[in-house]
């Protein structure tokens, strides 16, 4: 495909634009910023019913084109690559009109959509449709999530054992919000380094009171998973520990550890965890390796999506069964068993 792919955005808030104007997180941060930094892609409109939205989007891309309607822009527009970036509740729709307009590619933030009825539709509707689907578990696409992938398929530290892991989001947020929130990218991220599905095996906690949590024990294939998914901090949390044969590995936002086995400089006759590596060199590429995903899909054909709309369901129904737990967990608590 030699000639310039045309992208539109629908959702011109934060994901979809004005990440860019944070000057902590690295770059490219929002969908129009990913497309505008790739050399074949072509930003041509972004669409958003919010009149202050669109300003915003306007002065941060002037000579893009703007509409109040997102499926008004699909019709006039026809654009290659389609992104998803509005509110959860309206991806359905969207995604749903994508695919009867035959778009090459759609781009669809996380989460899929607001429950797994309402996802289940747009499986039946995609099967035989060209249109391939690019969930934005942007992590699959970071350089390091990808290192530590390699590490466990080559076994550099052995055999991986057990993985613990860490979602705090705020004081405040409900661990059912949390879930839907960052946990999609947190379950996603689980799936992918294990290469497994999920099942739940307990789950302590309330999911739906501000600032309670859960405490979510897991398999991935044969291998125990934590989570600690809570409120109740000032701060934020992203990290996954994964501990191994003869090593441990931590990764999440602003983390990115190795430790190694050695002869312990303690204890005479045994091994001890010496840490090789404290920081991650360099940028991750999240979005712009999406980015780089969704082209390749739009000049490849016959190219899958690395992260498809059955990923993006398969977490979908992993919230919905942790909550059902959940309140299990809630009713046996109230009645003393």
């Amino acid at each position: 495909m030699d000639s310039p792919i045309i992208c539109a955005v629908a959702g011109l808030g934060r994901i979809g634009s004005t990440l860019e104007r944070d000057p902590l997180r690295e770059k490219p941060a929002s969908h129009a910023g990913a497309i505008s930094g790739h050399p074949k892609a072509v930003l041509a409109a972004g669409a958003d019913p919010d009149p202050q939205q669109r300003e915003a989007f306007r002065t941060d891309w002037p000579d893009v084109r703007v509409y109040d309607d997102a499926e008004r822009m699909l019709e006039t527009e026809k654009p290659v690559i389609f992104h998803i970036a509005s509110w959860t509740d309206t991806h359905p729709d969207l995604l749903r009109a994508a695919i009867d307009a035959e778009i090459p590619v759609v781009v669809c933030e996380k989460p899929l959509a607001n429950s797994v009825r309402s996802a289940r539709p747009l499986r039946r509707a995609l099967r035989g449709s060209r249109t391939r689907v690019v969930m934005n578990h942007e992590r699959r696409f970071s350089r390091d999530y990808r290192a530590v992938h390699d590490m466990i398929r080559s076994k550099v530290h052995g055999e991986l054992l057990s993985i613990s892991a860490r979602l705090y989001m705020g004081r405040s947020r409900p661990a059912q919000r949390l879930l839907y929130h960052d946990g999609t990218h947190m379950l996603d991220i689980l799936r992918y380094l294990t290469g497994e599905e999920l099942r739940i095996t307990h789950v302590d906690g309330r999911a739906d009171r501000a600032g309670d949590g859960l405490m979510i024990s897991l398999l991935a294939g044969s291998i125990p998973v934590s989570l600690d998914a809570s409120g109740g901090r000032d701060h934020l949390e992203f990290s996954l520990d994964l501990s191994f044969t003869s090593g441990r590995v931590r990764i999440g936002n602003g983390i990115f550890e190795i430790w190694e086995s050695e002869e312990s400089p303690h204890y005479t006759g045994f091994r001890s965890l010496i840490k090789t590596r404290d920081s991650w060199e360099g940028e991750t590429g999240y979005f712009s390796g999406m980015m780089a995903h969704a082209v390749s899909l739009a000049e490849n054909p016959d190219l899958p999506s690395e992260s498809d709309l059955d990923d993006g369901f398969a977490v979908l129904v992993t919230i919905r069964d942790i909550l059902r737990r959940s309140r299990q967990s809630g009713l046996f608590q109230l009645f003393g068993l």
